[in-house]
């Protein structure tokens, strides 16, 4: 029989910088100090990220040496000092603006001039093939005017992801990943089918976890996509931001699902908004809108299995009517489904503007922590839309 711990997961969203609020929701849970596990120790088997939740799961199990609330110390210290930009240091450790010239004339920057000599002459080499590349290709292509100039752009090529690359990699071990008695799910997108596919403990060695969690996190026309195997892998957000039913999947009974982004009533419409805004209010309703239909499978499972649970408890001969269920809410049970409770935590409000998933300035990290550890310790269900199985 599994214990609780076995049966318990974690559900880790994508969104970049605010994927510090995760961390102080752990923090909380793990401490005991939350209503929500009657504030005792909240003990997890199962880890399913995307994005930066990919990044936060596998850091927790990888830690294998290490209970879960010392392992999510250890994670607050790797967004402190790792990952958020702060005195005294050139830059963050998530991605960098190739060609910024705020970083070139940074002083902290300045101080390590070898390292300043190397970007600048990765920018130069970069900003060199960009322009000869696609300018050839501008010239050379027999399309109009405007889709050649619409092809030449690529903002992806300002993005540099090697320091995002190497935090991964000296974050945690794959061996450790493996050998953990704990599951772990990272959900990417294969580009070339256009299906969400999940990465777990058997695939993390030869590089091939790394490759992972970094294709988890390659946002689109920002990050470079990346190849694994024959296919190529994005970020899992563009199918699954939150990878909930490969929880249940997996056998979860108790998943505590965290959320990135406030509910859209909570984020007020603009007077005029601009086309930014526009294009974030569709990005937040597209969200919430799998966010609502997950929930609602999940309480269909619910129903369907408590329902089998009944019809077979009663022992009689079904009719055609009741067979024909009995076939159907039979595959729950040999998909491992489980009748589940599921805890949601949301930010009360929006953690940032209309670009604060890129704001990994030291402040805006420990806040956006902080913020998580309050949401935690003040947790209800029934403002958050919990679906528990009374």
């Amino acid at each position: 029989m599994k214990n609780v711990a076995q049966t318990t997961a974690l559900v880790l969203s994508g969104g970049g910088a605010y994927g510090a609020f995760a961390v102080g929701i752990m923090k909380a849970l793990f401490a005991g100090a939350s209503p929500v596990t009657k504030y005792r120790p909240l003990e997890v088997g199962i880890f399913s990220g995307t994005s930066v939740g990919a990044f936060n799961s596998a850091c927790m199990v990888g830690c294998v040496e290490l209970a879960l609330l010392d392992a999510s110390m250890r994670l607050e210290r790797i967004w402190l000092e790792r990952i958020a930009s702060r005195p005294g240091r050139c830059g963050q450790g998530a991605f960098r603006i190739r060609g910024n010239p705020v970083d070139y004339l940074d002083a902290n920057c300045l101080r390590q001039p070898i390292e300043w000599a190397e970007r600048v002459a990765q920018d130069t080499l970069a900003a060199g093939r960009y322009f000869i590349w696609r300018g050839a290709n501008f010239l050379a292509s027999p399309a109009s005017l405007l889709d050649r100039t619409a092809a030449a752009l690529n903002f992806g090529s300002l993005v540099d992801a090697t320091p995002f690359q190497t935090l991964v990699r000296d974050t945690f071990l794959e061996e450790d990943v493996r050998r953990s008695s704990k599951r772990l799910h990272v959900a990417a997108t294969n580009w070339s089918t256009g299906n969400a596919e999940y990465f777990s403990n058997e695939d993390f060695a030869g590089g091939r976890g790394y490759q992972a969690v970094m294709a988890s996190a390659a946002s689109p026309g920002i990050l470079p996509p990346v190849t694994i195997g024959e296919s190529t892998y994005v970020d899992g957000g563009v199918l699954d931001n939150t990878p909930l039913r490969t929880a249940l999947k997996a056998g979860a009974s108790e998943l505590h699902v965290v959320y990135l982004d406030p509910a859209p009533i909570l984020i007020p419409l603009p007077g005029e908004a601009s086309t930014i805004d526009t294009l974030l209010r569709v990005y937040y309703l597209m969200l919430a809108s799998k966010i609502k239909n997950d929930i609602e499978t999940a309480g269909r499972i619910n129903d369907g299995l408590r329902a089998l649970r009944e019809f077979e408890a009663v022992g009689n001969v079904p009719t055609n009517a009741a067979l024909a269920f009995a076939k159907v809410a039979s595959k729950l049970l040999q998909r491992n489904y489980h009748i589940s409770n599921i805890h949601r935590y949301f930010p009360k409000y929006a953690l940032g503007g209309d670009f604060g998933m890129l704001d990994f300035a030291i402040e805006t990290i420990a806040r956006i922590i902080r913020e998580g550890e309050n949401v935690a310790m003040t947790h209800d269900c029934g403002e958050s839309g919990c679906l528990l199985n009374e």
